[in-house]
């Protein structure tokens, strides 16, 4: 599986995509593995702040956080920034 980053996450993992081999088996799963690989340790990936696409479909529009990922997915994490 790979999962690329748009925006500051590239910042806060370190790189614009990465391959990952013994893949997390769900969206949540994912948020969790990649959590812990973040440069930054007092931010954190979080669904309400992330797009999430799995093969480019947003994962609202397919199961939430319990989507299922297998190996020859994309997953691509855009950031939400919204201001007051």
């Amino acid at each position: 599986m790979k999962a690329i980053f748009v925006g500051h996450l590239k910042k806060l993992l370190g790189k614009e995509e990465i391959s990952i081999q013994d893949h997390p088996t769900t969206i949540s799963e994912l948020l969790h593995y990649l959590n812990k690989l973040k440069v930054d340790n007092d931010v954190t990936i979080k669904r309400e702040n992330t797009l999430l696409f799995v093969n480019g479909v947003e994962v609202s529009a397919l199961d939430g956080l319990r989507t299922k990922l297998n190996e020859q997915d994309i997953v691509t994490l855009v950031p939400v920034t919204h201001g007051g």
